[in-house]
């Protein structure tokens, strides 16, 4: 499919999955606003997207549980583009394998604010850009883990906010017509780093790419399981 003249924000652009994704969409016509907490990476990024395709790109340095860095990439957007067809937010969750109970605050907070607050600020400056509401689109794609990952883990409680957060926002902006999604990857435990990165990312990307064309018939405020 293409997405040419659609503009779409990826959040986290610089993760493995974030840089796929992204060089996935610009290929297939999209415009980008592609944001990282590493400048040199994002740059990295930005300059090889637009050495290889042909649509318009920029990015934004960008913290998600800072509201200041949004109201940033919201000013960027304004600039440089006419409005959003979509919010793409790729959520890298990174834990220690310990139990939930065993965690500090500093630790546990980190992670909530990051992906649960951040993912609520995010979509709350953003959303009045959504160009064709019809067609607008918020995602939700959680990376994979690697770690050994139990279901009291830090990593499965985060995912279970994030796809909470999914299912209420979808109920709120379903009055304006806005689909919202979450994405979740479950690895087997026997499966290895390798074999999970080589089978995750593109059926996350595919499904992706389904959900923007329209050709994925999930009702909004699912969660779409990658196992």
């Amino acid at each position: 499919m293409r997405l040419d003249d659609k503009t779409y924000i990826v959040a986290n652009a610089t993760s493995p999955l974030g840089s796929d994704l992204s060089r996935h969409l610009a290929g297939a016509g999209a415009n980008l606003i592609l944001t990282s907490l590493d400048h040199v990476e994002l740059d990295q990024l930005l300059e090889e997207i637009k050495s290889e395709s042909t649509g318009h790109h920029s990015s934004v340095l960008l913290q998600q549980s800072k509201e200041i860095d949004w109201l940033n990439v919201l000013s960027e957007i304004e600039k440089d583009f006419d409005s959003l067809n979509g919010i793409i937010l790729v959520h890298t969750i990174h834990t220690e394998s310990k139990s939930i109970y065993d965690l500090g605050f500093d630790e546990f907070s980190e992670v909530v604010n990051e992906h649960i607050w951040g993912t609520y600020l995010g979509t709350r400056v953003l959303r009045p850009l959504l160009k064709d509401e019809r067609e607008a689109k918020i995602i939700n794609v959680i990376e994979p883990s690697f770690e050994e990952i139990y279901e009291r883990n830090l990593y499965y409680t985060v995912t279970g906010a994030i796809e909470a957060l999914t299912h209420s926002t979808a109920i709120e902006l379903s009055k304006e017509d806005v689909d919202v999604y979450a994405l979740s990857y479950r690895p087997s435990f026997k499966e290895s780093m390798e074999e999970s990165l080589e089978r995750a990312n593109p059926e996350a990307i595919g499904t992706v790419m389904d959900i923007l064309s329209g050709s994925d018939t999930q009702p909004t405020g699912e969660t779409i399981i990658i196992n």
